[in-house]
């Protein structure tokens, strides 16, 4: 059975973020929620529960922004491979899907869902 996140879930996943990294296109830098931890928790778990309770994902929390990038030291840069996408996404549902991938991963090893020859993902 699946359980919505917990505020300690959402802690920890707030923990891992890289307070620095280029924000998203809200414009929120990670930052916020590292050193807002405290107070933005029990509110974030409001919204990230209401989210399984209403089965509604917001529109806004899909959007990205990608920006292509060089590659350094690559000889010809007109190639497609001397680029890379980077894609910025929003803190807040970047916070919700590494939980609920967290969640899922567990469900899946512990109920020995997946073959002993699957690796990676």
């Amino acid at each position: 059975m699946f359980y919505a996140p917990t505020d300690e879930q959402i802690t920890r996943a707030i923990k891992k973020l890289k307070p620095y990294k280029a924000a998203g296109p809200d414009g929120i830098p990670n930052a916020v929620f590292t050193h807002c931890r405290e107070t933005l928790v029990p509110w974030l778990g409001k919204l990230f529960r209401a989210t399984f309770s209403l089965k509604y994902y917001p529109h806004a929390w899909k959007i990205f922004d990608t920006h292509v990038i060089r590659k350094p030291g690559k000889a010809d840069y007109t190639v497609a491979k001397s680029y890379r996408p980077i894609a910025l996404l929003k803190t807040m549902p970047k916070i919700l899907s590494s939980m609920v991938g967290k969640i899922v991963t567990y469900h899946a090893e512990s109920l020995q869902l997946l073959p002993n020859t699957h690796f990676g993902c």
